[in-house]
């Protein structure tokens, strides 16, 4: 390659810049291209049938209700749902809701047939969510009120002022800039509206902090060599006992959005929101050292051994270690 010495390099601006815009476009579309086919996999291959996450216990999700409300009631977020009540009571509904990488938008209908958002706009990259949205709406009688948009809602929706309802619920975490999200948000509501997030607020990238890997490994070797560590999908094998951080590089060539500036979350809301209401709901045990194991406990018959584990994360919540958080904030 030759390197033109800087006063032999030809000056022309306009044709130039066209090129650095023209190159930055393209691999802009080119993420959007590799996130929206990531979800568009991820919703083929969904794995039924088996209880890997949190968010399908019924008693952990109701835990973290009472975190956020005061009550254990059953349904997820239901618990920030019923903040919203208390705290927005005269606006309900809000009228018009957008929501950015909503999926298939079940969330926000959920929303809507609740009655705090009339209509939705919802952006997503994803086609086969949308797809599967979009038969969502008729099903519910909804289509009339939800609209699917594909595409990126920071280049297609200008910050002046036109919703009553920002919604993000684990959408918020995958931004690539969380800081020029929670902006734009804020831009994009009217004086009044509502900034409305439930989402991981952990460490990028699931880069966990030392304490948070200690604790986590301490509690799945005291289930080591019991059924609760068998592997859900390998019954014969055992789950890891020990916890460790992902290798950054492979998780961003899985998913280049899973956690990308997570860690930064809160504090670009209280950069854009100064009044806004966060309230950390913990994750330590049910997000990290439960994971995978959750298949393994009986909702019923092990009750008093999740609620047990429910306190240990509940005190570590209160030393400040937290993978989830949720936060209202109205637009002044």
């Amino acid at each position: 390659m030759t390197v033109l010495p800087e006063h032999e390099i030809p000056h022309t601006p306009p044709y130039s810049l066209d090129i650095v815009v023209s190159m930055q476009e393209k691999h802009v579309q080119d993420q959007q291209k590799t996130i929206g086919d990531h979800w568009s996999k991820k919703t083929a291959s969904h794995q039924a049938g088996l209880k890997l996450r949190w968010w399908q216990s019924e008693l952990i999700v109701r835990h973290i209700n009472r975190l956020v409300c005061g009550d254990d009631i059953a349904g997820f977020s239901q618990g920030l749902v019923e903040l919203v009540r208390s705290r927005a009571a005269p606006s309900l509904p809000f009228g018009k809701g957008i929501s950015v990488g909503g999926g298939t938008g079940q969330k926000e209908m959920g929303l809507m047939r609740q009655g705090i958002v009339h209509t939705f706009d919802i952006y997503e990259y994803s086609d086969a969510r949308i797809q599967a949205g979009i038969q969502l709406a008729e099903k519910a009688g909804l289509e009339g009120r939800v609209r699917f948009i594909h595409g990126d809602a920071f280049e297609l929706v200008a910050p002046h002022q036109q919703y009553d309802f920002v919604h993000w619920n684990n959408s918020l975490h995958h931004m690539l800039d969380v800081d020029r999200a929670v902006a734009w948000s804020k831009g994009v509501l009217r004086t009044g509206g509502l900034f409305y997030m439930d989402d991981f607020i952990g460490a990028s990238r699931f880069q966990w902090p030392d304490q948070q890997l200690e604790i986590a490994t301490r509690i799945r070797h005291i289930f080591k060599n019991t059924k609760y560590m068998a592997h859900p999908s390998a019954p014969a094998d055992s789950l890891p006992a020990t916890v460790s951080r992902p290798n950054k590089d492979e998780l961003i060539a899985n998913d280049l959005s899973e956690a990308a500036d997570s860690e930064r979350i809160v504090e670009a809301l209280y950069k854009h929101f100064p009044n806004v209401e966060v309230k950390a709901t913990g994750g330590v045990v049910y997000h990290l050292a439960l994971s995978d194991m959750l298949h393994n406990f009986n909702e019923e018959t092990d009750r008093a051994l999740i609620d047990l584990l429910m306190l240990v994360d509940e005190l570590c919540l209160r030393l400040g270690q937290t993978h989830y958080g949720v936060a209202l904030a109205f637009k002044e």
